[in-house]
């Protein structure tokens, strides 16, 4: 099973946008509209499956997403969620 970081590691690594609470590590962004919003979560999903981890996605306003990641069967957050959370945001900035 994967280890779980302290909390000074997962705030110390995290992009700016991001934050750490309730055991996960969240982003939301609000986007171009619904479209983008719904390409960006897409996107989203396929890089996590590929990496065989499965963030919550939710789109909602119509234009805001939002990304919480952890891993579910340690118990929190892990390298394997703050690596997602980097390709994530590197997946964001390439918009």
């Amino acid at each position: 099973m994967p280890e779980l970081l302290d909390r000074e590691t997962i705030v110390s690594r995290l992009a700016s946008g991001w934050e750490y609470r309730d055991g996960a590590v969240h982003r939301t962004w609000q986007l171009k509209g619904f479209l983008t919003a719904m390409s960006m979560a897409n996107a989203i999903a396929h890089l996590a499956n590929e990496a065989n981890h499965h963030p919550d996605l939710s789109v909602h306003d119509y234009n805001r997403l939002t990304v919480r990641v952890t891993t579910h069967s340690a118990g929190g957050v892990t390298e394997n969620d703050l690596g997602l959370a980097e390709r994530i945001e590197r997946l964001h900035d390439a918009e």
